[in-house]
């Protein structure tokens, strides 16, 4: 029986695409302006973006793992 999972993965993947496309205009932009906190907040998101699209239950188990580390 098909669960889905494909699809989903594949719909999680474009959409990620779209938003590293989004946060490399962004960075370069910010990069001409010379806005180094904005670079840095969108450098920062991008790989958060990418390790939960493309490493999605590893990366997960990491924020998990962090925040039981914060939490206790």
């Amino acid at each position: 029986m098909p669960t889905g999972d494909a699809i989903r993965d594949g719909i999680l993947v474009l959409a990620g695409n779209i938003f590293i496309i989004i946060f490399v205009v962004r960075s370069v932009g910010a990069y001409g302006k010379k806005e180094w906190g904005e670079l840095t907040i969108n450098l920062i998101a991008a790989v958060l973006l990418v390790g939960l699209i493309y490493f999605n239950e590893s990366f997960i188990e990491l924020l998990r793992n962090v925040w039981q580390l914060i939490v206790g």
